[in-house]
């Protein structure tokens, strides 16, 4: 029998076999959000969307729209999270995952104003349009990433837990009942317990939303002539061998760029802390070429935000042998594992409906 969504999502995570405690406690975060994100959304997906592609990469020549000449150095990818029409009006949109530790719930706010000169939804929107898909419309589905942590119990409510077997009215795994008695404070489980019911009962509007990120032909347009200068401006910098340092970008979210070593002079790219990787583009594995011929969304960031960590990324292909996966990027790789997985079952539920 196939699983529902809210299953799927969390086998999907329960696959990623978290070790560290880190680990272990973005595991427990993904888990409490993707039941407080089935509650909020299952209901309203099913009705309002036909899901027909998840996860899918797409490529195109990249075009001057002024001359209408293709380039011969360059082309441009991407990979789309959710491809869907809308039951109602028939209209195609994708959808875009994220997250964030920003609020979300004003839709005036920074967050959302933003979106309204981020390049990735035109990105997408263009890649779509040059493979003859014209989208009506983008969605971003944000989640805010919670400040709470696993907390003490008081002996009052863990008794009380241990009487009932539920905690915040899900039911709890033998362990962690006895992980209560003995310490009086919250497991994994119990932390997920505790979240799911805060942001899936309390407080939804808090940590999920979903908004469309409207473009305009004319401002798709324009970021065809934009990606186009800045694909000129990599190819100056290559001729040139001209890759100039941001000192603003060395450190961002409170954790330094890989390079920094090799920029401030403790390193070098030549030492045995780093590797040559045979793909620019960690996302990117499906092409068949090295990567370096393919400009994606956050290649352009990358581009825009330091061009020496441009060149060390994107031109030598670098990393670091010991580079640790921050807290963050952690939770969002194993989130869109899960909504992969979640989705994929919507589109599966779909598929039966049509069937039927």
């Amino acid at each position: 029998m196939p699983l529902n969504p809210l299953e799927a999502a969390l086998a999907a995570i329960s696959t990623a076999k978290p070790q560290t405690e880190r680990d272990l406690l973005v595991a427990a975060k993904c888990i409490g959000l993707m039941v407080g994100y089935d509650k909020r959304w299952l209901e309203e997906t099913v009705a309002t969307f036909d899901v027909d592609g998840i996860e899918y990469f797409v490529e195109s020549d990249l075009w001057n729209p002024e001359t209408n000449r293709k380039s011969r150095s360059f082309r441009i990818a991407g990979i789309l999270d959710i491809s869907a029409t809308r039951k109602d009006n028939g209209h195609r949109v994708i959808t875009d995952h994220k997250t964030t530790s920003d609020d979300i719930e004003d839709p005036a706010g920074p967050y959302w104003r933003q979106l309204v000169v981020e390049a990735q939804p035109s990105h997408y929107m263009l890649l779509e349009w040059l493979n003859e898909r014209k989208v009506d419309d983008a969605i971003w589905d944000v989640v805010r990433k919670p400040a709470i942590r696993p907390r003490k119990v008081s002996k009052a409510d863990a008794s009380s837990v241990a009487v009932s077997g539920r905690y915040f009215n899900a039911e709890m795994p033998e362990a962690s009942l006895r992980y209560l008695r003995d310490n009086l404070h919250e497991d994994g489980a119990l932390y997920s317990a505790r979240l799911a019911h805060l942001c899936g009962t309390e407080e939804p509007q808090r940590y999920f939303a979903r908004r469309s990120v409207p473009r305009m032909d004319s401002e798709l347009r324009e970021w065809a002539i934009e990606l186009w200068g800045h694909s000129q401006d990599m190819l100056y910098a290559r001729r040139d061998n001209r890759w100039p340092k941001n000192a603003k970008a060395c450190i961002a979210y409170s954790r330094p760029c890989m390079y920094l070593g090799i920029c401030s002079g403790y390193d070098t790219p030549n030492s045995d802390k780093w590797i040559k990787k045979q793909q620019v583009h960690n996302e990117l594995t499906i092409i068949e070429s090295d990567g370096r011929d393919v400009l994606t969304n956050s290649r352009i960031g990358v581009f825009q935000l330091c061009r020496k960590k441009h060149y060390y990324q994107y031109e030598l292909g670098i990393e670091r042998l010991d580079e640790e996966e921050a807290e963050a990027l952690y939770f969002g790789s194993l989130w869109h594992l899960a909504q992969a997985a979640w989705w994929t079952a919507i589109k599966n539920i779909d598929i039966s409906i049509q069937s039927a």
